[in-house]
């Protein structure tokens, strides 16, 4: 008999709604979801169009469904015609919860719900992977946002706030004013990771930086390379993200940096396994101008390599648990690549034993055993529709790696298509 969450007398059918489906953040969060809600309730996964990123939950056992345009960002046609099929397809399916994860989703559906186009019994939730306001957006975008933010919390029906730190919520109550929450129910559920074990294989004489993220302007990779080519001559960077494959992005990277510089470095392109890199890493470097937690950051801890990040909100929590971290000043580069060169050489001196220490803030905080657990505690609260009343409930995360769930990959269904 399957096992099912408590509070279901059977097995709950869950709508998980991401964005974009290439090789990035939220879809591996979706995939993670998918694994630790798996066999204990049903998942259907709402997004634009598969590129990759879902094959993982997909051979999990869920299944997809498309809405073309729900990773569209400035072609405001599409982006209406994607809002409309949304709009269809929840008032034609029936489900126990709906979560939100993607921004642009995420803001239509709950516009859908503001304007009372989309009236539902069932609990909707929405996890922030990013506040959409704050240090190192843009200033008029950051605005924009935040003022929709608070007209939606005012006029939306109360449901579900997943952060994904503490951190983060306390930023999110203080920029919308505690009394736009409390209608509403904040959660928090950390990300996580789950590489598995590493057979580092790093070459003698060589120090290998690997930064992960899809090519533009939130990843900041100018910063990155200019950050780069400070270093001395036997460090080697390797991109990997949607975009940094293209030749156009080759050439703006080309122009920043010096024909010595660009040869060391490697343009991967996205990767659906980024083991390979981190076994190759002597260091994992992101130098995001805004982020939420970032994946690649914590698949780091779990690697047990050094970290280096720039200084976005939430970066100096990673790097005060980690023992061999730093925050960078892009502005003096030479400092900062002489402080990466003196950091990964203590790294170097004592590599088990910082290895160790670091996976043992990764368990602690961003393992999959954690984030199961904590998954499975926070459905059981989100199943219930909000009330009047404010919660504020801390999640850690876990979830271990069990028996292999994998199943047939079912066939993916189309809105909007036939």
């Amino acid at each position: 008999m399957r096992q099912v969450l408590d509070g279901y007398e059977q097995t709950p059918h869950i709508l998980l709604i991401g964005g974009a489906g290439n090789h990035s953040g939220v879809p591996r969060h979706l995939t993670h979801l998918t694994e630790a809600i798996d066999p204990r309730g049903k998942v259907t996964i709402l997004s634009d169009q598969n590129e990759g990123g879902f094959d993982a939950a997909i051979q999990k056992g869920a299944q997809h469904i498309t809405i073309k345009g729900l990773a569209a960002r400035r072609n405001i046609p599409r982006i209406l015609t994607a809002w409309i099929m949304l709009i269809r397809f929840l008032n034609g399916r029936d489900f126990d919860l709906i979560w939100f994860h993607a921004r642009l989703p995420s803001l239509l559906g709950r516009l859908a719900l503001a304007l009372r186009i989309w009236r539902t019994a069932t609990p909707v939730a929405v996890t922030f992977h990013g506040l959409p306001f704050g240090r190192g957006r843009r200033p008029l975008e950051s605005s924009f946002s935040l003022c929709i933010e608070k007209w939606l919390l005012s006029l939306a029906p109360p449901h579900h706030l997943v952060m994904l730190n503490d951190e983060m919520a306390e930023r999110f109550v203080a920029a919308v004013s505690a009394g736009r929450t409390t209608r509403h129910a904040i959660h928090v559920l950390q990300n996580c990771s789950d590489i598995g074990p590493l057979k580092h294989e790093k070459k003698p004489g060589q120090k290998h930086l690997v930064m992960t993220g899809r090519s533009g302007w939130q990843k900041d990779y100018a910063s990155a390379v200019k950050l780069f080519a400070a270093l001395p001559p036997h460090f080697l960077l390797s991109l990997c993200g949607s975009g940094t494959q293209h030749g156009a992005f080759q050439h703006k990277i080309g122009r920043r940096v010096a024909t010595q510089v660009l040869e060391r470095i490697r343009f991967v392109g996205p990767v659906s396994d980024v083991r390979p890199y981190l076994e190759k890493a002597d260091a994992y470097l992101l130098t995001s101008r805004y982020e939420g937690v970032p994946i690649g950051a914590i698949e780091a801890f779990e690697a047990g390599l050094p970290v280096l990040l720039s200084p976005f909100e939430g970066a100096q929590d990673l790097v005060d648990k980690h023992p061999c971290a730093m925050i960078l000043d892009i502005d003096n580069v030479a400092s900062t690549a002489a402080k990466i060169v003196a950091l990964l050489d203590r790294y170097e001196r004592n590599q088990a034993s910082y290895c160790a220490e670091t996976r043992g803030v990764w368990r602690k905080h961003w393992s999959f055993d954690r984030f199961r657990e904590d998954c499975c505690a926070l459905i059981t609260k989100l199943q219930h529709p909000v009330l009047n009343q404010r919660h504020c409930d801390q999640t850690d995360l876990a979830p271990p790696r069990g028996a292999d769930r994998r199943g047939p990959i079912q066939a993916v269904e189309q809105v909007g298509d036939r």
